[in-house]
């Protein structure tokens, strides 16, 4: 139905009302309506734009979400290099800093620094085009980055529309900023994950990093992501505007609906900004995210043209780092834990001791190679810090204090957990178990990767329970689980009818998946969410994936002959493919793509390079995968067609060196056309 002026009316208002809502709740923290009223104005505008698609504009609230995940992420260029800092470790490297920029500028006139707090997140670039989110990229390497607009679309305290105010936005603009993740909701996430027996994130910048970087912008958008704003790149405000400080930036952002950190100031000295420091690291354990320290700019941009960079950094700017908070503690034990695939990691066990206000007891310390280097042992005095304030880490042994009868750390030469004999490999740095799921330890990790979230996600399932269950004997991998039953619960520790009966039933719903959890949940060596989803594409079903060859995985894009040689060991095996058997026995289904056997692209293998006018690479993968073709990153002799956009590259002097068959894009689509 085509929209008359009254619902587009309508439909525009509810953008304002509904983003001037959304600024006083995210932003200002001063939410004016309640969240009833809020849903009311929310659902009126799905409704609307459901009746009338063509009044479904990219810029709507009812669009932060993407509803197919992206095959990978895109290299975009920024218009303005993104530089990194220079670092101040002290007082006098900051008065340093302060007179180089006035020898530099010829002047003893006092320079007026902004000092706001520097934010331990990710830092992105977004670019609005005529006051609407454009395209959002990461920093890269500060020249390139990853386009990550499906995902910066999800975070609520980013609009996807500047505010107009009485200071209009400009016609093009870099905004530089960080998001975040506030500590308590980061606990939360790693409790979560805890309980699901998924990876816990290392520290609140890793879950950022880490949410920032999905595929699937549902997934980013379950995470409590913030943002704050700091920073300017390119501008086009024509002739009538300009923007003269660092401080006015932070005005117009605040008019604009952008987030700016409240404890932003001027500073009109140096010396001011080293009192700020103190302030804001007096401060730390205070505030509701992580920093590591405060960043200090020259305000103005005139002076900040004038003063230049050096290499990757500005002569105008510069970071003053907190130090890393120490204590020093004594290491009780040093144990051996076993992971999912057999690699034995070294665990030191030490008194607790508390740093920077959590009270830590343990520290990994990843392998061998370190524990030679560190030369630690059982009953050490040894210095311990939080690297990057999360994971606690042995920096130092304390020499003078060792007693005389201290042993060195030898490597044990059997398995902690099943007596097997390790191997250690000669490109490897650490010891490995190869007993697999004989080993109790492997095999109770094991369990826990296949329930976790992006495995099968069977909730109920946590780390104790599984070790309860396996104790018992009542499973002994994870086809088992679908073997349980309410008697035998109920009669466990910690269990009633009604945990039991929930149980049962994530059990019962996680039978119905796709393809790419279940391979990713069967916990291939090397194999992540990424490699398990381009299995899936490439493969179209688990049969198709178990008569693999090396040479076939090889070709998949992305995948190198070391995961190739995991993937196609692992089901080679014999107690490998009995298992997978009696998982599909139990029920597990997936959907498979339903492949075309009676067109032109069936079974044959393709790549496909170059940019294209009327279609998207990932659309036209997903075609081609429908007509029961397998998509390839590489051109070899397997390869049957070569489709060729603008800009093909390497790939296709390659397929006519093979004289394989290229096409081109209107007689592909007209191909696709023909066979829907």
């Amino acid at each position: 139905m085509k929209a008359d002026s009254e619902a587009k009316s309508r439909v525009l208002e509810l953008h304002k009302i509904i983003n001037e809502h959304s600024y006083n709740y995210h932003t200002e923290d001063n939410p004016i309506i309640s969240d009833s009223e809020y849903d009311d104005l929310f659902n009126e505008l799905i409704e609307l734009e459901a009746n009338y698609p063509d009044l479904s504009f990219s810029h709507s609230p009812t669009q932060r979400v993407g509803s197919k995940p992206l095959d990978g992420f895109t290299k975009v260029d920024h218009l303005t290099a993104m530089l990194s800092l220079e670092n101040a470790f002290n007082n006098k490297d900051l008065q340093d800093f302060d007179n180089r920029i006035k020898e530099r500028l010829i002047s003893e006139e006092n320079i007026s620094f902004s000092c706001e707090p520097k934010l331990d997140g990710i830092a992105v670039n977004l670019i609005y085009k005529e006051g609407y989110l454009h395209q959002a990229t990461t920093r890269g390497d500060g020249k390139t980055g990853e386009d990550i607009t499906h995902n910066i679309r999800t975070i609520p305290s980013i609009p996807l529309s500047l505010r107009v105010t009485e200071i209009e936005p400009p016609k093009l603009i870099e905004i530089r900023g960080e998001v975040f993740i506030d500590i308590e909701d980061f606990k939360k996430i790693n409790r979560n994950a805890k309980s699901s027996s998924e990876k816990v994130f290392a520290n609140p910048r890793n879950a950022a990093a880490g949410s920032l970087r999905q595929l699937d912008s549902k997934i980013t958008a379950s995470r409590p992501l913030k943002f704050f704003a700091h920073g300017l790149g390119s501008l086009d405000y024509g002739k009538n505007h300009s923007i003269q400080t660092q401080m006015e930036v932070f005005d117009f952002y605040r008019s604009w609906g952008l987030p700016i950190n409240p404890l932003t100031e001027l500073s009109h000295h140096i010396n001011e900004c080293i009192s700020y420091f103190t302030r804001i690291e007096g401060l730390r354990t205070q505030l509701p995210y992580e920093i590591d320290g405060v960043v200090f700019k020259v305000n103005s941009f005139k002076t900040q043209e004038s003063l230049g960079q050096v290499s990757r950094a500005p002569r105008w700017a510069i970071a003053r780092k907190f130090p890393a908070e120490v204590g020093s503690t004594k290491v009780k034990s040093i144990t051996f834990q076993v992971g999912r695939v057999g690699s034995i990691t070294p665990v030191a066990e030490f008194e607790p001791l508390n740093l920077g206000g959590v009270v830590v007891s343990h520290a990994s310390i990843h392998n061998f190679d370190e524990i030679e280097r560190l030369d630690v042992r059982e009953g050490d005095s040894v210095q311990i810090k939080r690297a990057g304030d999360v994971i606690p880490q042995i920096i130092k042994v304390d020499l003078s204090k060792r007693h005389k009868s201290s042993k060195k750390i030898k490597p044990p030469s059997q398995c902690p957990s099943c007596d097997n004999k390790l191997i250690k490999l000669e490109d490897e740095a650490i010891l490995r178990c190869n007993a697999g799921k004989n080993c109790p330890a492997q095999k109770t990790e094991s369990i826990r990767h296949y329930v976790s979230r992006n495995g099968l996600n069977i909730d109920g399932l946590g780390e104790k329970i599984i070790e309860l269950l396996v104790q018992k004997s009542l499973i002994s991998d994870f086809s088992d689980l679908y073997n349980l039953n309410k008697e035998a619960l109920v009669e466990l520790e910690g269990f009633a009818e009604k945990s039991a009966t929930n149980l049962l039933e994530s059990i019962e719903k996680s039978k119905e998946t796709t393809l790419a959890r279940f391979i990713y949940a069967l916990g291939i060596r090397e194999v992540g969410e990424a490699t398990a989803l381009n299995l899936s594409i490439n493969f179209q079903d688990i049969d198709k994936l178990l008569m693999a060859s090396k040479e076939e995985l090889i070709e998949i894009n992305d995948i190198g002959p070391i995961v190739a040689d995991h993937i196609f060991e692992f089901f080679s095996n014999g107690d490998n493919k009995e298992l997978i058997d009696k998982l599909l026995k139990s029920g597990v289904i997936f959907q498979e793509v339903q492949a075309q056997s009676d067109n032109l692209f069936s079974s044959k293998v393709i790549v496909i390079t170059g940019s294209f006018k009327g279609i998207a690479r990932s659309q036209l993968k997903e075609e081609l995968i429908r007509s029961g073709a397998r998509v390839s990153g590489s051109v070899s002799s397997r390869t049957d067609y070569l489709i060729a956009g603008e800009k093909p590259g390497s790939k296709l002097k390659k397929a006519v060196d093979l004289e394989i068959e290229v096409l081109e894009e209107d007689k592909v689509l007209e191909i696709l056309a023909n066979q829907r």
